[in-house]
Formats: C-alpha cells, structure tokens, sequence
C-alpha cells in the first residue's frame, strides 16, 4: 500500500487531547476507540489524529477511522554513540549495522548534525551563510543571500581601504602624535584595517570552500582554528581603543595645564599592547575548541565549535565584556568631557548660568558627542539583533541574521568619518598632511 500526501499545516495529525472532552479523555483505552469514527465524522478536515497512549488513527475517505498501532515517543537508539552535535537526538536506521542517521536538533539549532546554532552573542558566519552557499554550484547560480553577502563583503572593503590610507594620512603627522589620543587613533586605523582584512579572507574561504573549490583538510583546519579566533580579538581590541580616546581627552581636561604629553605618549603604547595582550589572551580558549566537522549525507566540511557547559558561560561573558563595556565607557566619558568643561568655564563667566554652559558645550563638542553616539547606536541595534530576535532554526530566512552580523563591521569603517570630518583640529591636519604629500609627489615627478 503506498500512501502519498502533501506537508501542509491543515493535513497536522492532531493529538485526541485537542479533540475529544475531558471525560471521553479520561476513559480507558479501549473505551476510547469506541468514539473514533466519530472525529473523521464531526471533523470533515480531519485527514488523521493519534492517541497518546496507542493508536494512530487515519480518516477514509467514508469516513471511518482505521488505527493502528502507533509509538509517537520518540527513543534515541545510538546506544551511547553519537553522531549528532549538540547533545541532539540520534536515529540509526539499523541498530545492528547502521548505514545512516539521522538527527533530532533541540531548540534554536540546526544543520544535518545539529552543528550549528544561533544562540547568544558573537555568532559566526559559517552559522549564519554556510548553508545558503551551495556546493559544485558556480556562483552565477548561487542563492540572493551570497550573492547580496557578497557585494556587501566587497563594498565594505572598498570602504575600508580608503577609511584606512585617510586615517593613516591624518593621524601620522607630528603634531597628531604630539598625544597620546592620536597614537590611539592610529593604533585604531590600523586594526579597524586589519578586522576589514580577515573578515574578508574569512567570507572568501568560506564561499570556496563550500563550493568544494578549496578541499584540503589542512588548509580548512588552519582556515578554522585562526580565522574566527584573529577576527574576535582584534574587532574587540577596536573597541577598546576608541574608548580610550576618550579617556585620554578626559584626563586631559582634569589635569588641565599639569598635563603632560609626554608621559601620556608613552603611557598609550603600554597601554595598547597591554590591551592587545589581555584581548589575545582573553579568547585564547577558542582555538582550542574549534575542529572540522565531516557531513558526508552533503559531502561538505564544517567548521565547528565543542564548548563543554563551563566554557560556553565564559565564552557568553568574554563576548559580552569587550563588547558592551568599551562602547558604555566611550559614551560616559564623552559625557563627563562636556560636564567637565562647563564646570570649568562655570567658575570664570559668572554672568551665564551652568545650564547655557552646558548647552554650549554640547554644542562646542558635539563632534564628540556625535562619534560615540554613532558607535553606541550601531551597538544597540547588534544587541536588539542578537539577544531580542528569535533564533535562527533554519536556513530558509537568514536575512536578520546576516544584517545583524555585517552590522558588526560598521564602526572600523567610520574612523576617519567619526574622528577627522568632524573634528576641526584632524580636519585641519588632514587638510595640511594632503598639501604635503601632493608637494612631494609633484617635486619627485617634476609635476607643475
């Protein structure tokens, strides 16, 4: 007997529960079968329905209920062997010698092995694209979500490059690096471009290799173990180091004319190679957690993470800290300069009241205010994406997903937006550092 039907939410087997009373309910089994036929009457829709204790029951076309036995519970039978990540369910289709498997994903996982999931903060993009990338598929073929992922990926670095050499021209000068905020700002410029450059990488071995382009397993392993791990540490030393720019400023408006600049130079590079350090070492677990993982039903190669129950809490927490307390520390600092300054100037302009000093201080830095505002925003709509959406149980709608994770790479784009159009002293280097090179070119050419 071959029976055929079409997945559709009305052809549902619904469970007797939702269709019978209670006190037909609470009868015994064999009671129950007695008022069957009457469902596939009362119910003109109804194709089937089940009882939980026993029986699947199938509607005819008269009619009529034929049941049969039915264990809807569904048993792991791996028998302590398991195929499936993610502590998911496993099905051998023979328990003596099993030729396939298949797996039953908990909540908010996904993949033939349940090998990825959507969960928490600081995903990856093997998670997020790798399944909308189809393998031995040329890329004129591929689905609208890489080929949109890739333009995205290639207009962002198109936009890094220049944001880099602007930024590097402005920030170079003598009188920039007189202070600690521009060794900063350049420490910054160079690691946003370093963040633009993995990521890149990244997206390109990930669209080769599952294409089955790149195949070699040694290659892939060193593609894993490094890629995700070198692009987390260095997007949170980003962080860090805008942050500090504006700690810098602070400290220099409290310390006022005993400020001294050289000792804030040489406090800035020990303080940016110890924030590379404890970066570094912060997310040194993640290497050693990430392994290939073999899908031989698709023939591709997966780059999987296995985190035990404690190192996953310390992972959440190390993705959380470097990123919600640099932008929260940018933003406080931003504020207390203003506050700062309107308090100073409060003591030598009696005649105007501290609140319309305070107005014109907003107004005054407000190019400060506006930089770490646009870096605080961009954060608050990553963490609406990661933590308020729901997860992601499938590949067939990855679309919020991929917005939240490109949405990621926003701010090392906007160094020298944020940092040098709107503020007048980078401005003005900018302007004398372009003069200088275009004099240079023209002297060494003999350009007129």
């Amino acid at each position: 007997m071959n029976i055929s039907t079409t997945i559709m939410p009305e052809n549902r087997c619904s469970s007797i529960n939702e269709l019978f009373d209670d006190h037909i309910q609470m009868l015994s089994r064999w009671h129950r079968a007695k008022y069957y036929h009457i469902l596939c009457q009362k119910h003109s829709n109804l194709a089937c329905f089940y009882d939980n204790d026993y029986f699947m029951c199938l509607c005819d076309i008269d009619r009529h209920a034929n049941c049969f036995k039915f264990d809807y519970r569904p048993v792991d039978n791996s028998f302590g062997y398991n195929y499936c990540e993610n502590d998911a369910q496993c099905y051998l289709d023979n328990i003596t010698c099993p030729t396939s498997f298949s797996c039953a994903c908990k909540e908010c996982y996904f993949g033939t092995r349940c090998q990825f999931t959507t969960i928490g903060f600081g995903l990856s993009l093997d998670d997020i694209l790798g399944y909308s990338i189809w393998s031995n598929v040329p890329f004129s073929k591929q689905s609208n979500a890489v080929k949109i992922s890739t333009l995205l990926t290639t207009l962002i670095f198109i936009i890094a490059v220049l944001d880099f050499a602007l930024s590097v021209i402005t920030f170079q000068t003598k009188r920039s690096l007189e202070v600690g905020v521009g060794i900063y700002l350049l420490a910054a410029s160079i690691t946003s471009f370093i963040i633009i450059i993995i990521f890149g990488l990244k997206y390109l071995f990930l669209l080769l290799s599952q294409m089955a382009i790149i195949t070699n397993n040694s290659f892939l392993l060193g593609n894993c173990i490094c890629t995700d791990f070198f692009l987390k540490a260095f997007s949170s030393i980003g962080d860090w180091l805008t942050a500090c720019v504006n700690f810098e400023r602070v400290i220099t408006i409290l310390l006022g004319v005993k400020f001294n600049k050289a000792r804030s130079k040489k406090i800035a590079k020990r303080l940016i190679l110890g924030i590379n350090l404890f970066t570094l070492t912060s997310f040194i677990h993640d290497p050693f957690h990430r392994h290939l993982l073999e899908d031989t039903e698709e023939q591709r190669t997966w780059c999987v993470i296995r985190y035990s129950s404690s190192v996953r809490i310390y992972a959440s927490f190390v993705n959380i800290f470097h990123f919600i307390l640099p932008f929260c520390l940018n933003f406080i600092a931003t504020l207390a300069i203003i506050v700062l300054i309107a308090r100073e100037k409060s003591k030598t302009r009696q005649e105007q009241t501290y609140r319309e000093l305070l107005c014109n201080q907003f107004h005054q830095h407000k190019h400060r205010l506006l930089s770490s505002l646009v870096l605080v925003i961009v954060a608050i709509l990553r963490l609406i994406i990661s933590f308020a959406s729901t997860c992601m149980k499938s590949v067939r709608n990855p679309w919020l997903f991929i917005g939240g994770y490109f949405i990621s790479f926003i701010p090392p784009l906007l160094i020298f937006a944020i940092f040098v159009l709107l503020s007048e002293f980078y401005r003005k280097e900018f302007k004398d550092a372009t003069v200088r090179i275009r004099k240079t070119i023209q002297n060494r050419f003999h350009l007129q």
